[in-house]
């Protein structure tokens, strides 16, 4: 799988804490300097890196500290609500159909899904499951892998062997004018589609609790790592405390 960020709210925690104290300040956060706005938010001192705290209010790695102290006491009291602020979109590519219908089940993401219904899928690559290839791999059913090499290897080349054939008979439908979408039927669960996704910092930090858990499908859980770079490079705070302090068992 391969994940690429589109498009994303810049700066996204400088967001999350106006829209959070706008719920305590007097005055009108769409009027007010980001730094005037977090003047009286106290911070942790081990957050600043210069040699002088005696700075004006303003500096920025003041405003820094200020930021990250902030977002870690919102954290820390379950206070997600400003967290839906900031948009994040993703392209991914190559997802395994089952997957797929894991991903959607996150109502509160949107998502745009190769169709194989008017794609034309005669050489789309699969996924060949974890459990016919690495023998250290975990399942939610049967627990740690205890299949020998010689049936793994086995299973393996008979998968691959059934998901081959039905790629060729996929195509032998359509060179005889059979439509795509009922062609399709031939297709297997493993067989890899792209994808679109956006949704906002909160529910991405749902997903990660629900899909990077140890009994979570070993795909789902590859990919929820992979966002999990890209989040946490686009707000480093926010992730970085959920790495450390995760998972938060956040409501849908």
């Amino acid at each position: 799988m391969e994940v690429t960020v589109l498009r994303k709210t810049e700066q996204p925690e400088r967001l999350v804490c106006q829209a959070a104290r706008g719920d305590y300040f007097e005055g009108y956060v769409g009027d007010t300097k980001y730094a005037e706005l977090m003047k009286n938010v106290k911070f942790n001192e081990e957050y600043v890196y210069v040699n002088s705290l005696s700075m004006a209010h303003d500096d920025e790695e003041i405003v820094q500290a200020k930021t990250r102290s902030f977002i870690e006491k919102q954290l820390s009291r379950g206070h997600f609500g400003p967290w839906e602020h900031p948009q994040i979109t993703f392209a991914i590519k190559g997802v395994p159909v089952f997957t797929e219908r894991q991903l959607i089940r996150h109502r509160h993401l949107t998502f745009d899904v190769q169709s194989m219904r008017y794609a034309d899928f005669s050489d789309a690559p699969y996924t060949v499951p974890k459990s016919m290839t690495d023998p250290e791999h975990f399942s939610r059913e049967r627990g740690l892998s205890e299949i020998s090499d010689a049936d793994r290897e086995a299973a393996r080349e008979l998968y691959e062997e059934e998901m081959d054939r039905s790629f060729e008979k996929y195509q032998e439908l359509l060179d005889r004018g059979i439509p795509k979408e009922d062609a399709r039927g031939l297709l297997g669960l493993s067989t890899e589609v792209n994808l679109t996704v956006s949704g906002n910092a909160r529910t991405f930090l749902h997903l990660l609790d629900m899909r990077r858990k140890a009994n979570a499908q070993r795909n789902i859980r590859e990919l929820s790592e992979a966002m999990l770079d890209e989040l946490f490079e686009w707000m480093p705070y926010t992730f970085n405390y959920y790495a450390e302090n995760g998972p938060n068992k956040l409501s849908p």
